[in-house]
């Protein structure tokens, strides 16, 4: 009769989420730039995640103070986290992405900017309009180009490490 033998499994090493790393990081830098670049204009900090907040409360999100603000600020960096979980499943159906990260990256975030701001926040919003002002739309494309898009272009690598 054969002896029993003992089967010892080493554990993977833990991996940091880098999806979420990326997505943490990319959602509030791209809300601090937004945020100074509108306390210039005399917009008050509070306001730009509130406005965020207000896609889905409507305009009650900005009488909530902090509670809306951080609620906002949420609601963002989930919608980044979902970005950079397509921008990883849209690499590696396109295997030519992964090989130009700065050029995918950044037309990645140039096109995640328009779907988000004049196509699902003015369609899907509870209170949401696309914005209008020249200087609000370069200030958001140009954020959402550089921070969002390069992050999601930095997760897919760091995943596929």
């Amino acid at each position: 009769m054969p002896s029993p033998t003992l089967t010892v499994r080493t554990p993977r090493p833990l991996t940091p989420p880098w999806g979420l790393v990326a997505a943490v990081a990319a959602g509030l830098a791209d809300l601090a730039a937004t945020t100074l670049y509108w306390a210039n204009q005399g917009v008050p900090a509070l306001r730009i995640p509130q406005s965020v907040a207000a896609w889905v409360l409507g305009r009650e999100a900005y009488a909530g103070g902090m509670t809306t603000a951080i609620a906002g600020t949420v609601l963002f960096v989930v919608l980044v986290w979902g970005l950079v979980h397509l921008s990883v499943r849209i690499a590696r159906a396109w295997r030519w992405l992964p090989r130009h990260p700065v050029r995918g990256g950044l037309a990645y975030g140039a096109l995640a900017y328009v779907a988000i701001f004049h196509v699902a926040v003015p369609l899907f919003a509870v209170d949401g309009s696309a914005p209008a002002r020249l200087d609000g739309i370069a200030v958001g494309l140009l954020t959402c180009t550089v921070l969002i898009g390069w992050a999601c272009a930095w997760a897919e690598r760091r995943l596929r490490a």
